[in-house]
């Protein structure tokens, strides 16, 4: 018999359960899926008619209902602890798997009520590495409205002038990083989707890789801009790097670029079903030290060179199975990763490329169409 499956989270934080039940909530419920695997849900009145509209399980459960018989099971004023075991008692479960996410302080009260729970070492449902033909289509819809923020973003660059001071202008007033991720997450949110954290990072700024960028942005130096929405009415995320540069970039960045540019190739010319994550990172990093870009500690000790991790998964979350990294794993067909080298040198700034990528049986199939260029 099959260990019954306990979520308690919020619908919106819990990429998790919106799988198990496709219900986007702001409040924490409850998600179980039984021995039997039968799906049940535990729910507030607030939520519940769209839950019976929406939510894709078996059984929906009036949390408040259950909370009144609860009470008049014990005679006692439940508290969350108490009313879960109850529902759980109620389903035959005494025994269930939790994520590693699950609530601490909840899961030392059902133990204390006699709930045995066993936290998942890594992943809660495995199958949501593998994406369906929808879920395909769901990324490639949050790709699409990324390229818009970049065109978006890169056409400011592109407006812009160089003045006196070296510094980007449009309007008359110098351009910022904060302009054009405002200008970015403005387009996003009309396109349906949340940007987080939009990365617009020029110069030395350019150097960290996840160095959000402020400030007024200069010419002759590496713009890295690094989208990364979520389509409000999907949950999926879509993931995007491009590095520009307006004015004349120095040989070195030219050669930089250049060299991100062709480890894309690299990597991608190795995904494919059974190919080892681990092996697709250690070729990229190959390539770029063979092209004369050096890791390790800089002059003033900080990091340099490419010290990231190649790609990683991207679906519910925009960081999750697998990966393409020092950490070992296996590709599979229906895999979605980034492939996403990069360079970063204090003294030269970051140099990024991202694209993302579908596993498929004959190797790989970009589902980024946005072009790659650095001069505008």
């Amino acid at each position: 018999m099959a260990t019954a499956k306990l979520i308690y989270a919020a619908g919106e934080a819990s990429a998790d359960m919106y799988y198990a039940t496709g219900l986007f909530t702001p409040d924490a419920f409850l998600y179980l899926e039984d021995q039997q695997g039968t799906r049940h849900i535990l729910i507030s009145a607030l939520e519940i008619d769209r839950a019976r509209r929406v939510a894709h399980v078996d059984e929906i459960h009036d949390w408040e209902k259950t909370r009144d018989a609860c009470h008049a099971h014990d005679q006692r004023s439940p508290n969350i602890a108490s009313l879960v075991t109850y529902f759980l008692r109620q389903r035959g479960v005494e025994v269930a798997e939790v994520p590693g996410t699950f609530p601490l302080g909840l899961a030392d009260l059902l133990r204390r009520a006699g709930i045995t729970l066993t936290a998942t070492d890594g992943i809660f449902f495995p199958q949501r590495a593998v994406k369906t033909p929808a879920e395909v289509a769901a990324i490639r819809e949050a790709l699409e409205i990324t390229g818009q923020g970049m065109e978006v973003g890169i056409g400011l660059i592109i407006a812009s002038k160089i003045g006196n001071d070296g510094l980007l202008h449009l309007d008359g007033q110098p351009l910022t990083s904060e302009r054009v991720r405002g200008e970015i997450s403005a387009h996003l949110a009309r396109e349906g989707a949340t940007a987080s954290h939009t990365i617009v990072a020029g110069g030395e700024q350019g150097a960290d890789p996840h160095e959000k960028g402020s400030g007024p942005l200069r010419a002759h130096w590496p713009i890295i801009l690094d989208i990364f929405p979520r389509v409000e009415r999907t949950g999926y995320w879509g993931d995007m790097s491009r590095t520009v540069c307006k004015g004349q970039p120095s040989e070195r960045v030219r050669r930089a670029w250049e060299a991100v540019r062709q480890a894309q190739e690299v990597a991608c010319a190795r995904i494919r079903p059974g190919a080892s994550g681990y092996a697709i990172h250690q070729a990229v990093r190959d390539h770029l030290t063979a092209a004369g870009f050096v890791t390790g500690p800089t002059a003033d000790g900080r990091q340099g060179g490419f010290f990231h991790g190649t790609g990683h998964g991207v679906g519910l979350d925009i960081h999750e199975s697998p990966r393409i990294s020092e950490q070992e794993s296996v590709l599979q067909a229906g895999h979605v990763v980034t492939v996403e080298p990069g360079l970063y040198y204090p003294d030269m700034g970051g140099v990024r490329l991202e694209d993302v990528v579908l596993v498929e049986e004959s190797g790989c199939t970009n589902l980024t169409t946005y072009p790659k260029f650095l001069e505008v």
